[in-house]
């Protein structure tokens, strides 16, 4: 029960560090949408429908093909982590802190949707942490 607290909050902090990076980046619109869909597609991928993309990932690895595009995928992925190193660091933390709290729900036996909820939600709340730290420097720049 210790741990689910500590996952939560790995994953609201994760979050609001990232908020507090494309703040400080400036970045438009669209990231922030392409944020909120992340958000939303690595809950679902995730809790519910794990059991489909499992399988088609799995089916993957059984023939040569599949092989030869997992291989190729994984060397796409890598090519970007080289290029986009702290972006791809900062997804990396993000999706981590994801599955810590989805384990931690599975060993709670939190049924999938209410992980889903829980995996929208914390990462709301993070990005809303990092939105009302930006207020709030904002606020003191104006007055000071």
């Amino acid at each position: 029960m210790g741990s689910r607290w500590l996952s939560w909050g790995l994953l609201v902090l994760a979050y609001a560090t990232f908020g507090r990076l494309l703040h400080t980046n400036g970045v438009g619109h669209v990231i922030w949408w392409s944020t909120l869909i992340f958000i939303f597609a690595k809950a679902s991928i995730l809790t519910l429908v794990w059991r489909p993309i499992r399988k088609f990932v799995l089916l993957g690895f059984q023939s040569d093909a599949g092989y030869s595009i997992m291989v190729l995928l994984l060397a796409s992925l890598a090519v970007l982590a080289v290029v986009q190193l702290r972006a791809f660091a900062y997804v990396m933390v993000l999706i981590a802190t994801a599955i810590l709290v989805r384990i931690d729900t599975l060993i709670d036996t939190i049924g999938n949707r209410l992980s889903f909820l829980t995996l929208t939600l914390l990462p709301l709340t993070g990005l809303g942490v990092s939105w009302l730290f930006q207020f709030l420097i904002r606020g003191t720049e104006l007055v000071g």
